[in-house]
C-alpha cells in the first residue's frame, strides 16, 4: 500500500508578523540608506512607501515610545516634558523641491499609553500661510529640530515646532510653527506670534539657497534667535532668492505665553554653546 502525503502551504500576510521596534530601527536605517542613494524619484516614492508601512507596524505597540532609535539618521525628536515625539523625514525630488513625512506620538503622562498620528505634506504655496490654522491632513511639511513646550511648568497642551523646508532650486525655509493637542484633535498654527504689529500664526523665513541662516531656540533665556534676513539690493524685496543674512540678528522672546518680536539685538550675550544643532539635510552626510 502506498501513502500519499500532501503539505498545505499557507501563505500569510507579513503584516501578521509585527516587527519589534528593534527590527524596525534596522529596517529603517537601511531603508533611508537607499533613499539616500536613489537617483529616482519614482524608486524614491517607493522606499519612502516602504518606510511609512514600517512606521505603521509598529506605532501601536507601547515599547515604541521610549525606544531610542540611536541607528536613524533623521529626526526623531521626543519634547522635553516627555508627552509628544516626533519621526521625521524628506524625500528629494530631483527637480531640487522636498516632500516631508513625519509621524506624531502623543502619550498620557498618567497611564503612559499614547495615540499616533501621520502628518500629510500638502501645502506648498497657499495664500496666508502665516495667517491660517492646519490640520493634519494639510500640514505645512518641514523637517523639526526643535520641539518647545508652551504651557505651565512644560505640561501645556501647545507646543512650538522649529523646522527646515528646502522649498525648491531657488530658496530655502525656516518654519516657526505650532501644535496644539487637545483630546483626539490636533491643530497646527497658534496665535502665539506677535509680529510686524500683528498677531501671526506661524512664521516663516525664506532666503537664497546660496547662504544659510540661524533660527535657534535659546532655552535658558526662552528665546528664538534669527538671524535678520533682507536682500543684496534693495529693489529685490520680495524676491526671496535674493534674501541671505545681512549681519544683524532679531528674535522672538516669550512672554505671557507668546512669542514677542524683537528687532536688532546683541547677539553677545547668545553665544553659549547650548546650540541644537541642525544639519541641513543636502549636504553629504558622514
Amino acid at each position: 500500500m502506498k501513502w500519499f502525503f500532501s503539505i498545505l502551504f499557507v501563505i500569510i500576510p507579513m503584516g501578521m508578523f509585527a516587527l519589534s521596534p528593534e527590527e524596525a530601527e534596522l529596517k529603517l536605517s537601511e531603508l533611508h540608506k537607499q533613499l539616500s542613494a536613489s537617483e529616482s524619484d519614482v524608486r524614491s516614492d517607493s522606499i519612502c512607501e516602504a518606510m511609512r508601512q514600517t512606521f505603521i507596524g509598529i506605532l501601536d505597540q507601547s515599547e515604541t515610545f521610549e525606544f531610542p532609535f540611536k541607528q536613524l539618521q533623521f529626526c526623531t525628536l521626543t519634547s522635553k516634558d516627555k508627552r509628544i515625539r516626533l519621526f521625521n523625514w524628506n524625500l528629494p525630488y530631483l527637480d531640487g523641491t522636498h516632500k516631508y513625512f513625519c509621524f506624531l506620538l502623543v502619550r498620557d503622562l498618567e497611564t503612559k499609553a499614547h495615540v499616533w498620528y501621520e502628518l500629510e505634506d500638502a501645502l506648498h504655496e497657499p495664500e496666508k500661510l502665516e495667517q491660517r490654522f492646519l490640520t493634519i491632513d494639510k500640514w505645512l511639511g518641514a523637517l523639526y529640530y526643535e520641539i518647545i513646550p508652551m504651557g505651565p511648568k512644560g505640561r501645556g497642551d501647545t507646543y512650538t515646532l522649529i523646522g527646515w523646508d528646502g522649498k525648491d532650486n531657488l530658496t530655502t525655509r525656516k518654519i516657526i510653527d505650532a501644535i496644539t493637542i487637545t483630546g483626539e484633535k490636533v491643530r497646527l498654527g497658534a496665535t502665539l506670534f506677535e509680529y510686524a504689529g500683528e498677531t501671526r500664526k506661524r512664521i516663516i523665513l525664506e532666503y537664497s539657497n546660496d547662504v544659510s541662516a540661524s533660527v535657534k531656540y535659546h532655552p535658558k533665556k526662552d528665546c528664538i534667535v534669527m538671524d535678520h534676513l533682507s536682500p543684496k539690493n534693495p529693489i529685490m524685496t520680495g524676491i526671496y532668492a535674493d534674501y541671505g543674512p545681512d549681519g544683524t540678528y532679531s528674535l522672538f522672546i516669550l512672554k505671557k505665553g507668546k512669542w514677542i518680536y524683537m528687532d536688532e539685538i546683541d547677539i553677545s550675550q547668545f553665544a553659549e554653546g547650548n546650540d541644537r544643532p541642525f544639519r541641513d539635510p543636502r549636504l553629504p552626510q558622514n
